[in-house]
This record gives structure tokens, sequence and C-alpha cells, in this order.
């Protein structure tokens, strides 16, 4: 019985209206054993119905290392649904479940469960509830916490306990609740319930050992005797407490079994224990399966009887099914005060009880084993490929590292530790992945193992520290296998490539690509395409020359055939704005979306981070502004739940670009501090770059030039934090722009040498325009006039540009007292910035058409892109998706939401837009 706990009781009920009202939301509860976060669970069931469907699950130790076990623990009862969801989820979800052969993708899984429990809330509010989150497989806890982060529009409640001090729970984006102790006066009232009888001198010694921990409260009193009960025998000096607690399940689970040792002391683990075997078979079978259970006892009537006590006295509940351990402390006290060799014998005799092909048997056998076994080991290492393939990497990580420990011969070892360190990785647990490679590596001096420690060490470093780091580690394991396998040395040299980019350190990207010259055609075919592209990159940042045509053709074709729908590959798809800078725009805007859509059809969301990035920057180049925010949106939230720092850092960066254009400079601020935070400790230069060009096109739009030059200066400042060999390109303009309106015109005069390095004709005609605008700024009047048409008849990837540009020049007419041909440049300028949305652009045009005598454009509140404009980037993806005749099932898969947040924002985006219904979308100018 719930005793105290307002505040608790406050904020569950509050979830738990929300959801009566169709709003979801989630909760972690979080506190140390015995706090009293099962309790708060039970009595949010009590009070959720009858109106309010319940669905439970609970983290078990034992099942730990069991794929999907609590998620499907959790949506069994939904099951009979599952026909209804789209092909690729609900294969997915069989998969999982071992329903079907599909792979388990677990983002697909994730999303179907969401789906699942989105139309499951449609008849009624739902209140999931998770207990002993701690011990849930890892698979179960990412799909819970996807669907724990997207319950906004849904009737959903979720609810989960983990415990403090036992494995790590993290769930970042859910909100948590901090259970700690009991107030003394209820704890005293708790106290009172369980020992009414107490001596107040024994009361008050367990009010003040126990610290208000109900489960301490509840359970001390029973390992007492009578007489210290009643006070006439004084209490030990140390009583069981916390993980003390233990020892109290201990010692209750060796009474129930005979052992007769009910009061605190040490028993004697060695000594034959027949009942004892029924409960510790319990606590190593991890289904509870009690036929299993059973047929292991050496005694059938006897372990029934024992395990029919033991639930009598409230240790465990059983049927005729199943036994469950009523709090894992107790699970976890008899197994672990067992000695190793009834352990051992409880695994045999357990393994015994499944058949062959039963991968359960493979694991009590696993636990059975002492010193190496060989057999065992490869049968681990079959299973944990199986359960790779169905997305349960971190299961798949736990099984290698136990096959590795079987063992015996070193290659082996190391091997099964590098693909154990591998799948550690994928699942996030990098300080795990970085112990298993020192591991590995101090095993073996064969090149190939040690080239692969090389590789999955050098990802890590790359995305989690310093891509300078991860640059030599990657070159150094890719040099050791150059002859011996090229296909892995091309893999590893592309990903030096990405961390040479990241790094700015373009010498290196050049050695990289003659690297890759040297490697076999025939069994690295890929190799010549990425020598060219690496050369010409490095060649041209470095000294602008390419040993052939500067501009070749084969470069940005080779680009593409990595964005291959049939297999994209996003770790060799080319950085953010590269193709801009390379003169690739258009061609490479359609293959990035085009595989950007293969991934999502593939349900692959870990890789979308990494595709979404170059295809935003495109987009933010081309002017497609509102698509470029809502990509980046989603790759955002994906890089965060991900652990994809490096994507995290570039996205945040463009979007606080595209902030500062469409005039928000609060948000703007906020999301380049977050980038330059997380990349100036870690050296992700082209991230810090991308940020302080972000931050210094806000200064430019503000009228703020003099902090522009300082910010846009660091990104070509020689050995500055910020300097980089590239994206230097992408603010030169800016640049020159800012110490213009400063009245510095030497300093614009040495960027604008440094910019036609790279943009006159004979090398980047893309460039042309920003190159003849920049020029117009420091020419002469009588030459400014002929560059500036020269600018607005070159061809420009961007729309922006062209709006910047018609704006300086009608700036220039203005100046020049050219009114007439000033006003119609203002107004083309108007046209193309008030298209995107670009605000703090368009004030300065209508207060230079002001000055020109022009009262600015007329009165917008009519123009149908206005109701556009209002809405949120989601909002706007969503509406664009369903104005191409997509349904909300169909946006819901495409963007991982369920179809009722589909609907919701949809439901939000009529009224913004002054429309009734999504047939009037096709009429909208979305697009």
């Amino acid at each position: 019985m719930l005793v105290g706990r307002k505040e608790e009781q406050d904020e569950l009920d509050r979830l738990l209206a929300a959801a009566r009202k169709g709003h979801g939301g989630a909760l972690v509860l979080r506190g140390p054993a015995g706090i009293g976060k099962s309790v708060l669970l039970n009595h949010l069931m009590e009070r959720a119905e009858p109106d309010v469907r319940v669905l439970r699950a609970t983290g078990v130790e034992g099942e730990a290392e069991l794929s999907f076990a609590a998620l499907h623990q959790l949506l069994r009862p939904l099951l009979p649904a599952l026909h209804t969801l789209q092909r690729p989820q609900s294969a997915a979800l069989e998969g999982a479940f071992g329903l079907g052969t599909a792979p388990a993708d677990r983002f697909l899984v994730a999303l179907a469960a969401l789906t699942l429990l989105s139309d499951a809330s449609e008849d009624g509010p739902l209140l999931l509830l998770v207990d002993d989150a701690h011990w849930l497989d890892s698979a179960s806890a990412d799909a819970l916490l996807f669907v724990a982060r997207r319950l906004e529009a849904e009737g959903v409640a979720l609810v989960m306990a983990a415990r403090d001090g036992s494995r790590p729970f993290p769930a970042p984006g859910v909100p948590d609740l901090r259970i700690g102790p009991l107030e003394p006066a209820a704890a005293a009232r708790l106290l009172a319930r369980a020992l009414p009888d107490a001596a107040p001198i024994t009361r008050q010694r367990l009010l003040h050992e126990a610290g208000g921990n109900p489960l301490a409260l509840v359970e001390l009193p029973l390992a007492l005797c009578p007489d210290q009960r009643a006070g006439s025998v004084a209490l030990p000096e140390h009583l069981p407490l916390n993980e003390r607690l233990q020892q109290v399940f201990w010692h209750r689970a060796r009474a129930l079994a005979g052992g007769g040792d009910s009061a605190p002391g040490a028993p004697d683990p060695d000594s034959p224990d027949p009942d004892g075997d029924a409960l510790l078979l319990a606590a190593a079978e991890n289904d509870g399966d009690l036929t299993r259970i059973l047929s292991a006892a050496p005694d059938t009537d006897r372990a029934i009887n024992t395990l029919s006590k033991a639930a009598g006295a409230g240790l465990l509940t059983l049927d005729q099914h199943q036994v469950r351990f009523r709090h894992p402390l107790v699970r976890s006290a008899v197994y672990q005060g067992a000695p190793l060799s009834r352990r051992r014998a409880a695994h045999l005799a357990l393994a015994r009880a499944f058949g062959t092909g039963d991968d359960r048997r493979i694991w009590h056998l696993a636990a059975a084993a002492v010193g190496t076994d060989d057999t065992v080991a490869r049968q681990l290492a079959a299973m944990a490929e199986r359960i790779r393939r169905t997305g349960g990497v971190a299961t798949a990580a736990q099984t290698l590292r136990r096959a590795a420990a079987l063992s015996s011969v070193p290659r082996d070892r190391a091997r099964r530790l590098v693909d154990a360190a591998e799948c550690a990785w994928t699942a996030a647990e990098t300080a795990q992945a970085q112990a298993l490679l020192d591991q590995a590596e101090a095993l073996t001096d064969d090149p190939v193992l040690r080239a692969h420690c090389a590789r999955v060490r050098g990802a890590i470093i790359h995305a989690s520290s310093d891509p300078a780091t991860a640059l030599r580690v990657l070159l150094d394991g890719a040099r050791l296998v150059l002859d011996e396998d090229p296909e892995l040395a091309a893999e590893m040299l592309v990903m030096a490539a990405r961390s040479a980019w990241v790094a700015a350190d373009p010498a290196q990207l050049r050695d990289i690509g003659e690297l890759c010259a040297q490697l076999h055609p025939d069994r690295a075919p890929a190799a010549g395409q990425f020598a060219r592209h690496f050369r010409y990159l490095g060649s041209l940042a470095t000294d602008g020359t390419y040993p052939g045509r500067p501009n070749d053709r084969n470069i940005p074709g080779a680009r593409t055939t990595w964005l291959s729908p049939a297999h994209p590959r996003p770790w060799v798809w080319p950085p953010v704005f590269l193709p801009y800078m390379t003169g690739s725009t258009e061609p490479m805007l359609g293959a990035h979306q085009c595989a950007v859509d293969a991934l999502r059809k593939a349900g692959a969301a870990g890789a979308l981070p990494m595709g979404l990035a170059p295809l935003i920057a495109l987009e933010l180049l081309t002017g497609q502004w509102p698509a470029a925010v809502a990509h980046g949106e989603e790759a955002l939230t994906l890089a965060d739940e991900t652990g994809q720092l490096g994507a995290a850092c570039h996205v945040r960066a463009m979007l606080a670009w595209a902030a500062a254009a469409q005039g928000d400079a609060a948000r703007c601020r906020e999301l380049a501090e977050t980038a330059l935070s997380d990349a100036l400790p870690r050296r992700i230069t082209s991230a810090i770059a991308l940020a302080h060009c972000a931050l210094g096109h806000s200064a430019l739009a503000e009228r703020r030039p003099d902090s522009a030059v300082r910010l846009l200066g660091e990104v070509i400042n020689p050995g500055g934090p910020a300097e980089h060999f590239m994206v230097s390109w992408l603010i030169l303009p800016d640049l020159v722009e800012a110490h213009v309106r400063l009245g510095t015109p030497e300093p614009a005069r040495a960027a604008l040498a440094r910019f036609e390095e790279r943009a006159t004709p004979e090398h980047l005609p893309h460039l042309h325009a920003t190159w003849y605008r920049c020029r117009a700024l420091l020419a002469p009047d009588d030459e400014a006039a002929a560059l500036y048409t020269a600018a607005l008849q070159a061809a420009s990837p961007s729309a922006f540009d062209i709006g910047r540009t018609h704006f300086l020049y009608g700036e220039w007419l203005r100046r020049n007292r050219r009114i007439r041909p000033a006003r119609d440049h203002l107004h083309q300028a108007a046209t193309y910035l008030g298209a995107l949305g670009a605000r703090p652009w368009t004030e300065l045009i209508h207060g230079e058409l002001r000055a020109a005598g022009d009262r600015g454009p007329e009165d917008t509140t009519t123009d149908p892109t206005a109701g556009i404009r209002l809405l949120t980037p989601r909002e706007h993806q969503i509406a664009r998706l369903a104005a191409q005749g997509m349904s909300n099932g169909d946006i819901a898969a495409q963007l991982f939401l369920s179809p009722r947040t589909v609907a919701y924002h949809l439901h939000k985006a009529f009224p913004k837009l002054g429309i009734i219904s999504r047939t009037q979308l096709s009429t909208m100018p979305l697009e």
C-alpha cells in the first residue's frame, strides 16, 4: 500500500490525465532499490482502471541478453492487430519476436511499436508500465525510448522505473522523476504497518538505519527474531540495508529451502541442499518456464513443494506455467548466494532440458563452462551472428565476449573480441568497445585483425572524439593491408578521407588519394574513383591544380555512383557543401534525394543523419529552405538518439545558418553555440567553421559588419580553431561584403584575391556570379554596373545569391541617384528573398525602397505563401508530403512518426494555410 508520495502521485496523475485527453507523455522513475518505484507503478495502474487500458512489462536480469524480450512482453496483447501495419513494419516486428524471418531492423521495430500503440489508443487511452527498466534488453530499451520521445499526439502514457546503482538506463529526451526517501512521518507509518508490536527502541533504530527506504522498512523486520522485535535482544551493529538487502533475501530463501538460517549470519553454501536446487534453477532460468525448471530438477515433487512454499511466503509468484520472483533482488540473492559448483550444475541441468537447436541451451552451456570450450565458443559466435542480423547488436556483443572468453586459440579470441567491439560500438557502448579492442590488440600481431581493430577504433574516435587522431589511426590500419586486403584498405581510406575533411587537412586528403591509387583494381574496384576524387580535392585546396582537367567530370559521376539507391553507402558520400564547391550541385541534389529515400524505404534510420547532412546543405544552397529545415530537425533528432556527434554538430551549424538567414538570431546563436561547445574540444573543424559561417552571416544581415568580419575571419585565419581549407570558400563573398560595409577596402581586396584563386573562369565557373558581385563591390563607379550585370547574367545555383546581388546592385544604383533602375532591382531582390523567407534581408530591401521614394511591396496579407511561412518545419514537411497524395500511414513510415502524430500536425497546419481539407493542399505552393 502506498504511503506518502503526494508530489509523485500528482506528477503521475497529470501524465495520466493528459493521456485521457489524447496527449501522450513519458516519464522515468529513478531511485535506489526498494525506494518504492514498483509501488508507485501499481498505484498508477489502480488509478487508471477501468477507463484506461494498462500494458505492463518487467525487465529481468536473466533476459537482459535476449533481444526484444521485454518489448514482446509489453506488446503481446496487441499482436492480433499486427496485420494492420504497413508490411515493412509488421515484418520487422515479426522478425524481432521470432514470428517471421525478416531482419529485425531496430528502427523499423520501434516505428512498428509506435504505430501499434497509436492505433490501439484510438479505442481509448493506454498506460504502459515498465518496471526494472535497467534490466531491459538493449533492443527493447531502444524501441521504448524511441516511442517515449514521440508520444506528443497519442493518448498513451509511458512510465518506466529504473534502479540506481545498477545497470545504466540512459533515457535522453525523456523526463526523470527522482524518487527519494520517504519523509519521516510517512516512514514511521509504513514501519508501524510492517512491525506493529515492535519496541520503541527497535522501531527508532530501524527508522534511523532505513533512512526512508520503504523496502528496508518492510523487509528488515522479517529478518529479526521475536526477541529482537520485542527489544529483549539487541540488534546487530550493522543492519542489512541497500546493497545488504540482498543478504536479507538470501536468508529468507535459505530458510524456505530448509537451510534453517532465518536470522542474519553466513550459511554454509556448500552444504547439500536439494530443496534449494529448485530455487536456484528458477533463478538461473531466464524465462521462469515452470516446465523447464521441473524437468531440470532432481526431484519434481520436492521442487514443486519448495516453490509452493516460496510462493506462500511471498518470495515469488507461481502458476501452472511460470515462476516469477517478486523482486529482482530475490533472484540475485538466490543465484549469487550459491557456490559456483551448484550454479554450474543448475545450468547444465537446464541445458539438458532444452532441445539441441534452442539458443537457450547454448546460453546455459556457456554459463556452465569453466575455462575454455571451443565447441561452445563456436556455437556462441554463430548465435551472435544470428542475433546481429536481427538488430540485437548489444546482445550480440555480450555473446561474442563470452565466445571470446571460451576460445582457446588467441587468434580466434582476438577476432571475436574485435567483432564484439564493433557490435558494442554500433550499440553506442563506446567505453566497452574500446576496452574490447585493447584486449584484442594485445592478443595478436595479425595485420588483418589489427586493421579491423583500427577500423573500429578510428570510427569511434571520428564520431566521438578527435577526427585528426582518427585520421592517423585509420591510415596506419589501412597501410597494414594495402596488399593483403585491398577492399578493407579502401574502406578505411575512405573513412580516413572524411576525417581529413573534418579535421581540415588537405595534404593528407591528397596523400590518401595516392594510396587509393595503389590498390589492386580487381580487388578494390572503387579505389580508382576514390583516388581521383581525393587527389582532386587535396590538390585543389593546397595549390589550386589537378593533374588533368580541373573540372574532371568523372569526379561528380563517381560520387553519384556512391549514392546509388540500390546500395546507398553514406560513409562514402561527399561531406556537406562539397558538391557546391566542386560545381556539381544540381546532379548531386537529385542523387542525394533518391539515396535518402532509399534509406528511408529500407528503414535505415541509423544511416539517415549522415545521409541527410549533405542533402540539407544542397537544399539550403538551392533555396529549398523549408525542406532543409525539416530535414535538419529530423537529422538532428536521429543523430542525438544514435550518438552521432559529428553529424549533430554539422546539422546544428547548418540549421543555425538557416535561422540567421530567416531572421531568428536567438535561435542561430543557440544552435551555433551548442555546435561549437561540442565541436571545439574534439577539433571537428568543419563544423566549427560552419558555425562561424552562421554567426557571421547573422551579424552581416543585422548590419553589424564589425562582428561579421571578426567571426568570418576566423574561418580563414591561419592556425585558428575555425580555419578550414574549403569551407572558407563559402564565407569569402560574405567577408568581402562585410569589409566593404565596415569601410576597410584593403582586407576586402585580400579576401577577393583569395576567392579568385578558385573562382576564375579556368577553375570553377559556377562561382562566377559571386565572383563578379564581389568585384563590383570594390570596383570604381565606372566599372561597377557592368560587373553587377555580369553577376546577374552568370549561372548561379543559389536563389539567395541572386536576390542578394539584385539588392546590392539596387543599393549601389540608389546611392548613385539612378532611382528608377534601383527600384527595379530592389523589387526583384524582394521577390527572390521574400519567397525564401529571408526576413532580415527583405527588411533591408524595404528600407532601401523607402529611401528611393518607394513605399515597398504591396501588403502581403493575402499572399498565399504567407500562411506557409507560419508553418513549423515539421508541419511544412508533412503538408508537402500530403499534397503529393501520400496517406498518413505512408508519411508516418517515411518520417519515423505515428499516423496519429501526422494527423495532429496536419490539423495544426490547416488553419494556418486557410484550408479545411487535405484535398486543398494540392493547390498550395508548398514546394
